[in-house]
């Protein structure tokens, strides 16, 4: 049944542009993972309901029929599925009747309704009334939801964002709507299988989101896929994209399945844990965090590190997004950092592990803001500082990099900081060289970029999620930059030594290039 469906998905693609499924939010499903996605669902009953909220050209709908038919006693399938796209609808059909005769000739039944309408938007049955987020439009609970739903950024004051309103804020993305609608419509102890961004699981933006769906959804299965390429190669999506399956609460996990890929190459024999649910679900912030484990000692890694006695803002530490945005300070910014009536401007370039290197010439970008009345207010006092990169790429070895900027390496009264680099400093007094290195030796550790990735799958680095991070004491900060400034090359050792680390976590992480 999916090599129909494929057939059907070509033959969509060739006859559209790529502006107009980009612009749709849409990114086909590839059958490897359609194939594993249906698999996820704990079992088919004698009558099943299926909702499909998204569903382009079917595939999913007909990786599920494909698990149906060769099942020895009789199935009945009923599938509800939401398409908008009047040009892909006519296409959707014909898989669907595909499905339907092969299930047929299997001896099961198939029953499905195409609804022409956009998920999110769908009208209510009286059309004298604004439906809102928590009114049902459909009649059916559903034992299972199966989505690869679009992916685009809607507008604070787009019709999505006044709907949901109640579970997002800021800059929220259409797919964490799908989610949390289809959420709505399932019985208890209903399954949800959805192949979507990573990006849900942490951040400000879907915080609203994650209190929500995880008050009322139970996370059983979480996929990683190790290339953000890979996955959707033929689309040219970039997004972190996991694997995730949950339940309608009926009795929360105890325990969350944890499976890994390259890409697409979904076999037998995937890398596979089971993690304690507390280990990847943390609300200890109150902002339902997931964390994401990326092999198997990240369990360690974070057990470890969670013990440590404070959090980043509980020891005085502070940090804040550099605040020169360069296409608004353009009358500002200068080239040669020798210029008259200048301060050094620091950019993400500038940034190396414990190093702060300026002047640094690189593609005519800027070395110094020119000092005027007007420039001041983007300025912040010499002092010493920890900078951390807020961008990395996710193929890069290290997520963290943080360098040391100490005052005395510098004759100015003020620097200028670029809003792609955070700093790091002390909220009520001026951190001492040693608690700079000691700082800077955790963000450098393998031990803390580890923990970082298990808390973000983005390339960005938020300030949200290091204030939330657990840290060791101030004396003991000091302690490890006490030691690593002599020696920088031991700074895993160091930090592995001074923090306690047992003998199996030490030698693996000792052993990380």
């Amino acid at each position: 049944m999916l090599d129909f469906s494929l057939q059907l998905q070509q033959r969509y693609e060739n006859s559209t542009g790529t502006e107009h499924r980009k612009r749709k939010g849409q990114v086909f499903t590839p059958l490897e993972i359609a194939r594993f996605m249906a698999s996820l669902f704990s079992a088919i009953p004698s009558e099943y309901h299926l909702l499909d909220p998204g569903a382009g050209i079917g595939t999913l709908t007909a990786a599920v029929c494909e698990r149906v038919a060769p099942l020895r006693s009789p199935r009945r399938l009923v599938a509800h599925l939401f398409e908008n796209d009047s040009q892909i609808t006519p296409l959707l059909r014909k898989n669907l009747d595909h499905c339907r005769r092969v299930l047929r000739e299997a001896g099961h039944s198939f029953e499905y309704v195409i609804h022409e309408e956009d998920f999110i938007l769908a009208a209510p049955s009286s059309a004298n009334r604004q439906r809102t987020f928590d009114d049902i439009f459909l009649e059916v609970q559903f034992d299972g939801v199966i989505m690869n739903p679009p992916y685009f950024k809607v507008r604070k004051d787009s019709h999505y964002a006044r709907l949901m309103d109640r579970i997002v804020h800021g800059q929220p993305n259409v797919y964490a709507f799908f989610m949390a609608l289809a959420a709505r419509f399932l019985k208890e102890q209903g399954e949800l299988v959805a192949i979507t961004p990573r990006s849900f699981c942490n951040g400000a933006y879907f915080r609203g989101f994650r209190k929500w769906f995880f008050e009322r959804m139970g996370l059983d299965h979480i996929h990683l896929f190790e290339s953000r390429t890979d996955t959707f190669k033929h689309s040219s999506v970039l997004q972190e994209s996991i694997i995730t399956k949950t339940h309608r609460l009926g009795e929360p996990s105890g325990t969350i399945t944890v499976t890994a890929s390259f890409g697409r190459d979904l076999d037998d024999e995937l890398a596979r844990s089971d993690v304690p649910a507390s280990s990847i679900m943390d609300n200890s912030c109150g902002d339902h965090v997931v964390r994401v484990p990326e092999k198997p000692e990240d369990h360690d890694i974070v057990t470890l590190v969670e013990s440590l006695p404070d959090r980043f803002a509980d020891i005085g530490l502070r940090i804040s997004t550099g605040p020169v945005v360069l296409f608004r300070a353009t009358e500002f910014l200068v080239c040669d950092p020798h210029a008259k009536a200048s301060v050094p401007l620091l950019l993400p370039h500038n940034i190396k592990p414990f190093e702060t290197l300026w002047p640094v010439r690189k593609n005519g970008k800027p070395a110094a803001l020119r000092l005027a009345d007007e420039s001041r207010r983007l300025l912040i006092p010499t002092r010493n500082y920890v900078l951390l990169k807020r961008f990395s790429a996710k193929e890069e070895r290290r997520r963290l990099t943080a360098a040391c900027f100490l005052r005395v390496q510098h004759s100015v009264s003020h620097i200028g900081i670029e809003n792609h680099v955070n700093y790091v400093y002390h909220a009520e007094r001026e951190l001492s060289e040693d608690e700079v290195y000691g700082i800077a030796a955790l963000f450098n550790s393998a031990l803390f970029d580890r923990y970082f990735r298990t808390l973000s799958g983005n390339t960005q680095v938020n300030a949200t999620e290091v204030r939330a991070m657990k840290f060791p004491q101030m004396k003991t900060l000091g302690k490890i930059g006490r030691r690593v400034k002599e020696n920088v090359a031991q700074t895993e050792a160091i930090v592995l030594s001074e923090l306690g680390v047992g003998t199996a976590l030490r030698k693996h992480l000792l052993a990380v290039k």
